[in-house]
């Protein structure tokens, strides 16, 4: 048994917004209406009880609690921590330590952050933010086992994956390996969890993350999946995912699933297995994914996915222009592109395609035309992102050493900045040309007859209408300000 008591905790919110910290996925609530459930926490917390670790879990971000709330509760429940654990990223990091630095005083904790820019930039964050005693590299179960087990927290040199600070200065040991066996992770300890706060945009109903697989063999130079899961491809069998739903299901009357993983289609057998296990139990779910438009092909698997319960897809379509998603190492072709979005649309699988702004290369006519052809595609939703030089990803690299960084503040590396800045580029142009996306994407009286049909018409009232004022407040000010 593990002599530590240990704090597993979603930070605070920031400025009263919700920040989704869980692997590639790092945004503000308003990007997609939402946050999404910390599964890295709820599997952190199910190994700590499996060991029998003594631990307590916090999600202040979904009960909304400030730092002073979080002291009192632990106070008055008479548990000090020795190590507080947390997920962080990027644009959070700073905020979400300094809020839980408070808490490390207190209790006289070690604080123990990861993430991907944990792993991004190791050395670089513990020069930068001396409150943090050690940094996870990679994927974090392990490692947590690891520095909780004996006394390897006053040895920690003894424990691959980590970045820390001793007397001599800032230190590193070797990199984990990456877990091979995703099917003995055990099952996620969301009974720990206040899952009604984990809600679908505009419907309101309650979901949760299933993981299927991790690492993702493409390079897309912007993406920091890798920096959590390499990119090596590993997956769990598809009786192993489909017992999980079936067992959250029963124990927590869930009905719709997020399958997490950085390509989850891209192994057609597991996709063809897990239907089929999800059809012949009858289960009676809705699941929604993400994928690349080239593993979306063959209209009978796209048939048998919509039969088992698959109601959206999202897909990184990033540009207009092949170049572009070539200088990005996407290298996806266009005719792949139209080829997904329409057999999903002749399927009845809801689209929702992602595209990336102000590359550098790209002109302000180049983001124009990628509105054109997000138009021009029977696509059900999108999103339109600037382009954000995450640090340990080959877009940040390239970046630097080509003097495109405009700031190189962590916390306006997220969507709603744009920190890049080349002879054809800069904010004002990128914000105004994301808001006209928006705006032309949103307003078409085709897209809102298809929105109400997709979610029914009280929930269009309910839901779209009170976000959608404040999404259009938002872009027609980005647009009219920059007019000025």
């Amino acid at each position: 048994m593990s002599p530590y008591k240990v704090l597993l905790i979603n930070p605070p919110r920031i400025h009263g917004f919700s920040w989704t910290r869980e692997g590639r996925c790092q945004e503000k609530e308003d990007i997609l209406g939402t946050v999404k459930p910390p599964l890295s926490l709820a599997l952190i917390a199910a190994l700590l009880r499996n060991n029998k670790i003594h631990f307590r879990f916090l999600d202040a971000t979904a009960l909304n609690l400030k730092s002073e709330d979080i002291g009192k509760r632990l106070t008055e429940s008479k548990f000090y921590p020795d190590v507080i654990v947390y997920g962080t990223t990027t644009a959070t990091i700073l905020a979400d330590t300094e809020s839980l630095s408070g808490l490390k005083k207190k209790f006289r904790a070690k604080l123990v952050a990861f993430g991907a820019h944990i792993s991004g930039a190791p050395q670089e964050t513990l020069e930068k933010i001396p409150d943090i005693d050690i940094g996870i590299r990679g994927e974090p179960e392990k490692t947590i086992l690891d520095l909780l087990s004996n006394d390897n927290l006053e040895s920690l040199d003894r424990v691959d994956g980590i970045v820390w600070r001793n007397c001599a200065g800032i230190r590193t040991t070797k990199g984990r390996t990456w877990i091979e066996d995703l099917d003995k992770l055990p099952q996620p300890a969301w009974d720990l969890f206040p899952l009604e706060k984990y809600v679908l945009p505009f419907t309101n109903e309650k979901y949760l993350i299933v993981e299927t697989s991790r690492g993702c063999p493409f390079a897309c130079d912007f993406c920091v999946a890798s920096l959590n899961h390499g990119i090596k491809f590993r997956e769990k069998r598809p009786e192993t995912v489909v017992n999980e739903i079936e067992g959250l299901i029963k124990k927590f009357n869930v009905k719709n699933f997020n399958l997490f993983g950085d390509t989850v289609t891209l192994n057609k057998k597991f996709v063809e297995k897990f239907c089929d296990e999800l059809i012949k139990r009858n289960l009676n779910i809705r699941w929604l994914t993400n994928t690349r438009a080239d593993t979306i092909y063959d209209s009978e698997l796209v048939k048998k996915m919509k039969k088992s319960g698959c109601w959206m897809l999202s897909i990184g379509i990033e540009s207009y222009n092949e170049k572009t998603r070539n200088d990005m190492q996407k290298k996806l072709e266009t005719g792949k592109i139209t080829q997904a979005i329409r057999l999903l649309r002749e399927t009845g699988i809801i689209s929702f395609g992602f595209f990336i702004y102000g590359y550098p290369g790209e002109t302000e006519k180049d983001m124009y035309e990628t509105t054109k052809f997000a138009l021009s595609l029977p696509l059900d939703y999108a999103n339109f992102y600037p382009a954000v030089p995450y640090p340990g990803t080959a877009f940040y690299a390239k970046s630097v050493s080509n003097g495109y960084l405009h700031s190189d503040s962590w916390d306006k590396m997220e969507y709603s900045s744009y920190i890049i800045k080349t002879k054809d580029l800069n904010e004002t142009i990128v914000k105004k040309a994301i808001s006209h996306a928006y705006l032309s994407f949103y307003l078409r009286p085709q897209f809102i007859f298809r929105h109400i049909r997709n979610i029914g018409l009280k929930n269009f009232f309910t839901g779209s209408v009170k976000y959608g004022l404040k999404f259009l407040g938002n872009h027609l000010k980005n647009i009219f300000s920059h007019e000025i």
